[in-house]
C-alpha cells in the first residue's frame, strides 16, 4: 500500500478520494462509540511516524544494506502498534474504536505525505 501511495501512479484525485472515504468511515464509526482524544493523538502520531520512516526508506539507495530491514521494520512497527492499541482500548465497542484508530492512523499518514509533496506556491 505504501509503495502505491508514494508512487507517481497515485495522483491527487486518488489521494483526495481516499482521504474522504477514510474520514467518512471514521465519522460512521464515531456514531457508535466515540474515541478518546488521547487515542486519536496517538493514532495520528503513528501515521506521521510511518511517513517519516517510509521517506527514510525511499532516501536509501537500493543497494544499501539496511534498506530491506527498514522496509520490513515499517510493516512490523505498524502491525505491532495497531495490535497494541487494540489490546489497550476499552472493551465496549472495541472493534469500532480500533477501526477509528486505524482510520486516524491512515489520516495521519495521508496528511503528512500530501503536505510534504505539495506544490510550492512561491519561488
Amino acid at each position: 500500500m505504501l509503495g502505491f501511495w508514494y508512487s507517481k501512479r497515485c495522483n491527487r484525485e486518488i489521494k483526495l478520494v481516499s482521504s474522504i472515504v477514510v474520514c467518512i468511515g471514521i465519522y460512521l464509526c464515531s456514531t457508535v462509540a466515540e474515541l478518546a482524544p488521547l487515542w486519536v493523538v496517538i493514532s495520528l502520531f503513528l501515521g506521521f511516524l510511518t511517513h517519516v520512516l517510509y521517506t527514510l526508506y525511499l532516501k536509501l539507495t537500493p543497494s544499501h544494506t539496511y534498506r530491506n530491514t527498514l522496509h520490513n521494520g515499517i510493516y512490523i512497527f505498524q502491525l505491532f502498534a495497531l495490535l497494541s492499541l487494540a489490546y489497550v482500548l476499552p472493551e465496549q465497542h472495541k472493534w469500532v474504536l480500533w477501526l477509528q484508530c486505524l482510520g486516524f492512523d491512515t489520516v495521519g499518514l495521508f496528511l503528512t505525505s500530501i503536505y510534504s509533496h505539495r506544490a510550492k506556491r512561491h519561488d
